[in-house]
């Protein structure tokens, strides 16, 4: 009597890049007979929301040299654009070093080839199913593993799950009255091209944020050939800072990494990270080599915060981090003064008080930074650009609904995403791991934090993905 060895059926919700980086490692690697089921409600694979854009100004906020999908070779986007000598960003228009800012949709068509290239080339017992459809629930099964129910009705037993569920549209920020968001002047969700294409050429636009997803809006607007007046407002009215190319500092973090470091507090690591800054400039460093230069050990500090630290950083020294952190291509801060300039694009720091619905548009009343009186901003359209919805408690998705109603997940304890292991396995109700339920992505930020850029996600993808090969059970014949 011999054996054979089970088919591992794994589920994969989400096909934008994570989730379809994690297939491309599973089926160049599984050496066991494996199915995969990639899920992807937009049925756009290889892309998701931030590489399905048409528009070639639309630039990576990351250096070409640092986009590889893969780990192990981290050229790999740089060799592929000067092979493919692509006329959005000609081979000669891309430097040795790699620092250059190319189109998002061309960096769609690359992972795009990655998943082409990976099926076509799978060895006879790797398989993967493209589903174009949206998961809705996620329960248990009694015998083991999971079953996945789609929104057309059809269930799909699996072993193992993976949530690569991306981000999801804003929430509604303060200052949005309900009247307010149900009008047609209103946009939630400021990737919906089609309401974008739809605003009026000359009609007043206010802005919701002033992060890097404005600047992407901004182009938007300009490409559609908008010209009325453009308000972004914040709070604090902080932009995103320019990448600028520097040579590489050396790492300073050590210490804090050490087994015997004290716990780790926030403060310690800003005066760190202020002394290093004051350092290298003398030696003629810039400061954004300073804070790149802990971006391989981000994970690691952040896993040796405790909560209350966390919760610290996050209340008083986020939006500095985010400005800092993640930069504008140059070519985008340069429309963005020239629109300044021209007097058609002006940054307030302010709050929302309400917004006024009227016949022509919407009202924003607002209150400026520093003023006691509030003020009436031109009739016009609002488009919320106040960044992701993260708060699972309040995500009102049917899946993120079944997943916390079914105790199978729970919110992280700081309004993150999703609690997980440091594997990445999903943490159920109980505060016990959900075995075969892992999370990638930024649901996983309030574990690891830096967890939505490609540099930290094609490392996720790998860990992952080896972790998803078990010891395959053999049947007997």
């Amino acid at each position: 009597m011999g054996t054979i060895q089970r088919e591992h059926r794994i589920g994969i919700i989400g096909a934008g890049f994570t989730g379809t980086l994690l297939a491309v490692h599973l089926l160049r690697q599984a050496e066991t007979p494996t199915h995969l089921f990639l899920v992807e409600r937009r049925g756009d694979f290889g892309r998701g929301v931030a590489y399905s854009t048409g528009n070639d100004a639309h630039l990576l906020n990351v250096r070409a040299f640092n986009m590889s999908a893969y780990p192990d070779d981290p050229r790999h986007f740089l060799k592929w654009l000067w092979a493919r000598d692509d006329p959005r960003s000609p081979a000669n228009a891309i430097p040795p070093s790699g620092h250059a800012f190319v189109s998002r949709g061309l960096y769609g068509t690359y992972i795009q080839e990655q998943f082409a290239t990976a099926v076509r080339e799978a060895a006879g017992h790797v398989t993967c199913s493209t589903l174009g459809d949206d998961v809705v629930d996620l329960r248990r099964r009694p015998e083991g593993g999971f079953v996945l129910r789609l929104a057309c009705s059809t269930e799909i037993e699996v072993d193992t799950v993976a949530l690569c569920i991306g981000n999801f549209p804003p929430a509604l920020p303060g200052g949005v009255c309900p009247e307010g968001a149900r009008s047609p002047f209103y946009i939630g969700d400021p990737w919906n091209a089609p309401e974008i294409a739809g605003i009026p050429p000359d009609a007043p636009v206010l802005v919701l944020g002033t992060s890097l997803t404005t600047a992407d809006l901004v182009i938007s607007l300009q490409r559609n050939g908008h010209r009325g007046p453009i308000t972004a407002l914040s709070r604090r009215g902080l932009l995103p800072t320019t990448h600028k190319e520097a040579r590489s500092y050396p790492g300073y973090v050590d210490d804090f990494l050490a087994d015997d470091a004290p716990p780790l507090r926030v403060l310690d690591l800003l005066r760190r990270v202020r002394r290093e800054v004051i350092v290298g400039a003398h030696a003629g460093y810039d400061w954004r080599s300073v804070l790149d230069a802990l971006r391989p050990n981000l994970r690691r500090l952040w896993r040796r915060l405790p909560d209350a630290q966390r919760r610290r950083f996050l209340r008083h020294l986020r939006p500095y981090w985010d400005i800092h952190r993640h930069r504008m291509a140059p070519e985008v801060a340069s429309l963005l003064d020239k629109l300044q300039l021209e007097g058609r694009l002006t940054f307030q720091r302010g709050r929302l008080r309400t917004l006024r619905p009227t016949p022509g548009g919407l009202v924003p009343v607002v209150t400026p930074h520093g003023a006691s009186e509030e003020t009436e901003l031109a009739a016009g359209w609002v488009i919320n650009c106040s960044g992701p919805a993260c708060d699972y408690a309040r995500i009102g998705h049917p899946l993120v609904r079944s997943l916390l109603d079914g105790g199978l997940a729970r919110p992280d304890a700081l309004g993150l995403g999703l609690d997980v292991t440091d594997h990445s396995v999903v943490i159920g109700a109980d505060g016990s791991p959900t075995e075969g339920l892992y999370a990638l992505g930024p649901v996983t930020r309030g574990a690891f934090w830096e967890i939505t850029a490609v540099p930290e996600l094609r490392v996720q993808c790998a860990e992952i993905a080896r972790r998803l090969h078990p010891a395959y059970p053999e049947l007997e014949t």
